[in-house]
């Protein structure tokens, strides 16, 4: 009878659909003591699942977004990050904040089913209700977090040009990324700012890859 390698055992579980599990090495050499290794004195432990993962896309809409191609730019990252959501069996909601109002264009929900939000067909223009938007993504994940437990983590992604006359409130998510939008030259920066206030990671849109 051969030994089974760890890695080997791991994905054999999650065919099967049971928990994955991992070698204890250090209880494994205890039980071995001395002699050689043989199978029964292997000793597998459980890998705890992963903590359940939420993403809200806030996108920014409004009139200055639609400079530069800044609008079409950050369509192109919102459908990124839900499909990479998707790869990782996490959650997403998108959020669209515009001239139109602060409007949910999909709930939290798998991020499968996000992917067929026609997100491209999103039409800019007007003002910026950002804190009413980021209000309505801070109530749907503190109801996501009810139903998934306290170890679950909720990370807000902020795609705007920072371009509004007040500055929001830091969202209670566990984690914040500002994408910046702003191009000008020279640049507004208040987007800058936020992710600073915040203590929020920063991008800009055109690093983005």
């Amino acid at each position: 009878m051969g030994l089974r390698s760890p890695d080997h055992a791991a994905a054999s579980a999650r065919r099967d659909g049971a928990t994955p599990v991992m070698l204890d090495w250090p209880a494994t050499l205890a039980r071995k003591g001395p002699r050689p290794l043989r199978p029964a004195d292997l000793v597998w432990r459980a890998v705890p699942p992963e903590p359940a993962c939420l993403h809200v896309i806030v996108l920014d809409a409004s009139g200055s977004m639609l400079r530069r191609g800044r609008l079409a730019r950050a369509k192109t990252v919102a459908l990124l990050l839900v499909q990479r959501a998707a790869r990782r069996d996490q959650h997403v909601a998108l959020l669209l904040a515009s001239g139109y109002g602060a409007q949910v264009l999909q709930p939290p929900a798998p991020a499968r089913r996000a992917l067929g939000v026609t997100v491209r067909a999103v039409r800019g223009g007007g003002g910026t209700p950002l804190t009413v938007a980021l209000q309505r993504a801070e109530t749907l994940a503190q109801a996501w977090t009810r139903r998934f437990g306290g170890r679950a983590r909720r990370v807000l992604w902020l795609l705007t040009d920072g371009q509004v006359r007040q500055e929001p409130p830091r969202p209670a998510f566990e984690v914040c990324v500002v994408v910046d939008a702003d191009d000008d030259q020279p640049a507004l920066g208040q987007a800058r700012q936020w992710a600073h206030h915040w203590q929020a990671h920063h991008v800009a849109l055109n690093d983005w890859n």
